[in-house]
């Protein structure tokens, strides 16, 4: 697959991009007990966890740093992790989507990283994480569409695109019923080293072997100055 870290997100700080392709998932898999123990831990942790400590928290705060590099506001576009842990609240539970999207979303808490999930069939190439770098439109996943301003830093395939400032995924991409290969994207921050995001897609993967027995999964560390 052809990706790319265009020099206009790299001057933001993003030198990486941690992505893992999983091939031959189903996303009406069985979840294993071992994961769902550790889908009821996680729901309790963050049913009274201190919002306040998210927010602090250095992964959040390298989010933080960007959106406000693409001139867009913290409060109206509040980061994934504590937003997540607000609608969690809110509910009382954590939402349950499908299979691949319940063990991504459990690792997100875990690790206080934002990833974005997406059918890797609907992604025409080249993948290029970059800064719109011009008037745009994006269509978030269950929502109308927004407008996507120059300043604002994005990852997006040949048809359009795909998430938004880190906040949003798109309609588009996301998993469905005949998904049959997924990638995981963290795009990270100047906050997020290489090392905890690659640890986090191997969670997901072993998460997802135990209910998906042919799974493939690969980690890629994607330079700015490579491709792939």
């Amino acid at each position: 697959m052809e990706i790319k870290i265009d020099q206009s997100l790299a001057s933001l700080g993003i030198k990486h991009v941690v992505i893992g392709i999983a091939k031959n998932v189903d996303p009406n898999a069985e979840l294993s007990e071992n994961f769902l123990t550790k889908q009821k831990k996680m729901e309790e942790w963050a049913l009274q966890c201190d919002i306040d400590e998210v927010l602090n928290h250095p992964y959040t705060q390298g989010y933080v740093a960007l959106m406000m590099k693409a001139k867009r506001s913290v409060k109206k576009n509040p980061p994934t992790i504590p937003a997540f842990i607000r609608n969690i609240q809110h509910r009382g539970s954590i939402p349950h989507i499908n299979s691949i999207v319940d063990i991504y979303n459990v690792e997100s808490l875990q690790s206080y990283l934002a990833i974005g999930g997406h059918d890797l069939d609907k992604i025409v190439e080249p993948l290029v994480f970059t800064v719109s770098q011009k008037e745009d439109t994006f269509l978030p996943i269950s929502s109308t569409p927004k407008h996507v301003a120059e300043t604002d830093y994005i990852y997006r395939d040949k048809n359009g695109i795909m998430a938004w400032i880190g906040v949003r995924d798109g309609e588009n991409y996301k998993f469905d019923d005949n998904t049959k290969n997924a990638i995981f994207i963290i795009q990270g921050n100047e906050n997020t080293p290489v090392e905890p995001r690659v640890e986090a897609l191997h969670r997901i993967e072993s998460d997802l072997k135990e209910c998906m027995p042919n799974l493939e999964f690969e980690v890629l560390v994607i330079d700015a100055k490579d491709e792939a």
